[in-house]
C-alpha cells in the first residue's frame, strides 16, 4: 500500500525546526534514493546555518534579532516543503523510501466500520504432501487474517473448526494435513478488536 508522507514541521520552534532540517540533510546526504534533491541539500544547510545564527543572537529579547530569526524560519520552513515534494515525488508512495530522507509518514486512516468480508478464497494442493496453498482478495484496513479448517460438514452446529494460520498476508499455506481428507476453508479479517466476518467457504481434498 502507497503511504503519503508528513512533513512534521507543524509546531516546530525555530531551534526544532534547525533540528529537523540537521535529521533530514544527514539522511538524504548521499542516499542512493534521491539523487538530485530539489532543492539543493547546500542551499538548505546554509539557510539552516542562517536560522540557527538568529536563534542565538534573539535568545535575549533583541526585536530586531527576532524579527531576523522568524524571517530565517520561513525561509527554511519553504525550503523544507519544496524538499518533501521533490521527496513525495521521488519515492512514489514507498514507505521505507520516505522514512529514509528524515521526514515522516502519514498514519493510515482507522476503519470508520466493520471490515469486510474476505472474498474470493481459492484453496490449492501444495506440491507437498498435506499441504494447502489458500489465496484471498486483501481486505482493506486489515491488519492480519485468521485461517480455520475443518473435516466436518459445516453446516452441522457441531463442526469443529480448528485455527490455523495467523497471517498478515491475502495468502497461507496450511501444512500436516490428513491426505485423502477432504478440508473446508475460511477466513476472517482482524484489526485490532475488530473482526470480519468469515469468508465462504472452501473445498479441497488434501493430497
Amino acid at each position: 500500500m502507497k503511504r503519503r508522507l508528513k512533513m512534521g514541521l507543524t509546531g516546530l520552534n525555530s531551534s526544532q525546526l534547525v533540528d529537523k532540517a540537521e535529521l533530514i540533510m544527514v539522511n538524504m546526504n548521499g542516499n542512493a534514493s534521491f539523487p538530485t534533491p530539489e532543492p539543493d541539500l547546500a542551499d538548505v544547510l546554509a539557510a539552516s546555518n542562517v536560522l540557527k545564527e538568529w536563534n542565538e543572537k534573539s535568545a535575549f529579547g533583541d526585536r530586531r534579532a527576532i524579527s531576523r530569526r522568524d524571517q530565517a524560519a520561513d525561509q527554511l520552513r519553504e525550503l523544507l516543503k519544496e524538499l518533501s515534494a521533490y521527496v513525495s515525488f521521488t519515492a512514489k508512495g514507498d514507505k521505507d523510501v520516505i522514512l529514509s530522507s528524515g521526514f515522516e509518514v502519514q498514519k493510515l486512516p482507522e476503519p470508520s466500520g466493520n471490515l469486510s468480508q474476505p472474498i474470493d478464497l481459492i484453496a490449492k494442493r501444495s506440491d507437498k504432501a498435506g499441504e494447502i496453498n489458500l489465496d484471498w482478495k486483501v481486505v482493506p484496513y486489515a491488519k492480519a487474517y485468521q485461517v480455520e479448517y475443518t473435516s466436518d460438514d459445516p453446516a452441522n452446529p457441531a463442526a469443529v473448526w480448528t485455527p490455523g494460520v495467523v497471517t498478515s498476508q491475502s495468502r497461507a499455506l496450511v501444512t500436516d494435513l490428513n491426505m485423502g481428507t477432504q478440508y473446508r476453508f475460511r477466513v476472517k479479517a482482524i484489526n485490532g478488536q475488530k473482526q470480519s466476518a468469515y469468508s465462504d467457504v472452501a473445498l479441497i481434498m488434501a493430497a
